[in-house]
């Protein structure tokens, strides 16, 4: 791909429009200096479909509530509000790129690995005793952004791509890499950077294929690398084609040594007590 058509992708990106309007409102009653949950509630519920999405996740295994939750204060309260104001971009990222001309077997795959990466990104956080869950959560349910990107303004290009990792066996990395020239790591990070995100959330979905570039939130973003590694090898890549490590391959590569010096490695054991944990709650959120 030219420099020309990079140069007309970020000029793309920097004319997307704003998040839809009602997170908008959201966001503004969450980042007051007096926040009421009753305010944000009420805000919420105008959006009958937000409210079913917060509610399904409050009542998920990922934050295992003891008890059905049937309102959306009840889980406001149990779910925290850096969780809620996660959640919030997170939905309405989703709902921006959900169109049905789009609406293909490939984009459910694809969302499906987002779900279970957020996930991840819990156990992980919770693992190396990280704060600010909210954070993970968003940024493992939005790291592939940038494949949605590539997908909704270059479609063709994204066909080339698809069509490179069943031909080769490659990473979508590597097959983006060859016929594009770059990656859909950096295309997400411009624009979430265009989106005004946190930018611990911007970095982290950043450097999510190479968490040791990243200086200021080195923790953060290895836990996204983690989380977005383990989803796939557990079974749920974008494309099932994909090149995928095994869990011992993964176990012994470069990648998790460079973590473990960083303190921040897996042991083989907590490795695949993890996948355990992945596949305990898909089939769970299944059931749901």
């Amino acid at each position: 791909m030219s420099q020309k058509h990079i140069a007309t992708l970020i000029t793309t990106i920097d004319t997307i429009p704003p998040l839809p309007e009602i997170s908008a409102a959201v966001m503004k009653a969450l980042n007051a200096e007096e926040v009421a949950i009753v305010e944000v509630g009420d805000l919420i519920e105008k959006d009958i479909a937000l409210t079913s999405q917060i509610l399904k996740v409050a009542n998920s295994p990922a934050f295992g509530a003891s008890n059905t939750i049937g309102n959306i204060h009840h889980a406001i309260m149990m779910l925290g509000l850096d969780e809620v104001r996660a959640l919030l971009l997170a939905f309405a990222v989703e709902k921006f790129f959900s169109t049905e001309a789009r609406e293909t077997a490939l984009r459910k795959r694809y969302w499906r690995h987002a779900r279970v990466c957020s996930y991840t990104a819990l156990l992980l956080a919770h693992h190396f005793q990280q704060g600010d869950s909210g954070t993970f959560f968003l940024s493992g349910l939005i790291h592939d952004i940038g494949k949605v990107i590539i997908d909704q303004f270059l479609h063709d290009e994204f066909e080339e791509i698809v069509a490179y990792v069943m031909q080769h066996n490659s990473s979508f990395s590597e097959a983006e890499e060859e016929i594009l020239g770059l990656g859909h790591a950096q295309i997400g990070g411009r624009l979430l950077q265009h989106w005004n995100f946190p930018d611990q959330v911007t970095r982290q979905v950043l450097c999510h294929h190479q968490p040791w570039h990243e200086k200021k939130f080195t923790a953060g973003a290895s836990i996204i690398f983690l989380a977005n590694t383990l989803t796939k090898i557990a079974g749920h890549s974008c494309l099932v084609e994909e090149k995928v490590p095994s869990l011992a391959q993964f176990s012994s590569s470069k990648a998790m040594n460079r973590l473990r010096e960083q303190g921040l490695g897996l042991d083989p054991d907590t490795l695949a007590g993890l996948i355990e944990q992945i596949k305990e709650f898909v089939t769970a959120d299944k059931a749901a």
